[in-house]
């Protein structure tokens, strides 16, 4: 496993959606791919994160993936934004394929992979087998690893508090995002996990002020690819100890997301293309 310079730091991070051409192939529509990333990296952000469940992983293939990897890292550092850290989804329905995906993000220019526990059969993975299949993920992986707990994208199985504090001692295991939204059980997780190695990352803003409140060190965020200084300005506030303002302002942000999770990603994909200028194309919005 290798080191990485850029550290993963506290704030707000963005998982971009994929765009397709209307062809026939449905090809991907990177063009609009790298407009969107200068587009958020211009706002501030922390960090972005291609190939998860608003970038429709599991519609692409391993080629496309490495494809958008690489091309969000050029569009990056041609642009002057090396800082910013960039997570790639590598979540399988196997270990020997959540390994290949480390290693092709690894060599296409990522800095951490983000890994969802595998679904087919979730009814009958116990929490050893998660564990199993996280910590031999992270022994191979060449990249460190974010837990991805979503019960909703994987079957209902959820990576349990004691799960995760277990393998927050692995040290190629480096945080987990809580698409569960248990604000109780974020709490739980940073108080029984180390912060210098290991990062809580909430999996939406609609309750922003309260993850950070309990110890989480910000999100990863849908609400970026439409309002990315927004989710910012609610971290800032927070952050500086603004409170009242912070509180305020995450009615605001709560309001929205609520709106933008009715939508879908469809939703997330018109208010990009009608918000924010791209080129008039028509592309394939599921």
């Amino acid at each position: 496993m290798a080191s990485h310079p850029r550290k993963l730091v506290r704030g707000i991070y963005v998982p971009v959606a994929t765009f397709f051409l209307p062809d026939e192939d449905q090809s991907l529509d990177l063009e609009t791919h790298k407009e969107h990333i200068l587009w958020i990296a211009r706002a501030g952000v922390h960090g972005i994160l291609v190939q998860g469940s608003t970038g429709e992983a599991v519609a692409l293939t391993p080629e496309e993936k490495i494809q958008l990897t690489s091309t969000t890292r050029k569009v990056l550092d041609e642009n002057g934004y090396h800082d910013v850290i960039l997570i790639v989804g590598a979540g399988a329905q196997s270990t020997g394929e959540a390994i290949s995906l480390a290693r092709d993000a690894a060599k296409a220019g990522g800095d951490y992979i983000m890994v969802l526990p595998p679904a087919y059969f979730a009814s009958s993975i116990t929490a050893e087998a998660v564990e199993g299949y996280y910590t031999e993920i992270a022994d191979k992986s060449p990249l460190p690893v974010l837990i991805y707990s979503y019960p909703t994208a994987s079957g209902g199985l959820e990576v349990t508090a004691d799960s995760i504090q277990r393998l927050a001692k692995h040290p190629n295991i480096v945080g987990v995002k809580q698409t569960d939204h248990n604000v109780a059980k974020m709490a739980r997780n940073a108080y029984k996990t180390d912060p210098a190695t290991f990062s809580v990352l909430a999996g939406a803003t609609d309750y922003l002020i309260g993850a950070l409140a309990v110890g989480a060190k910000g999100a990863i965020t849908g609400l970026g690819n439409i309002a990315p200084r927004l989710s910012l300005r609610l971290f800032d506030l927070w952050e500086s100890g603004q409170l009242s303002e912070a509180r305020e302002l995450q009615g605001l942000v709560a309001s929205g997301e609520w709106a933008l999770l009715q939508a879908g990603i469809p939703g997330i994909k018109a208010g990009v293309h009608l918000f924010f200028c791209h080129p008039m194309r028509e592309y394939n919005l599921m």
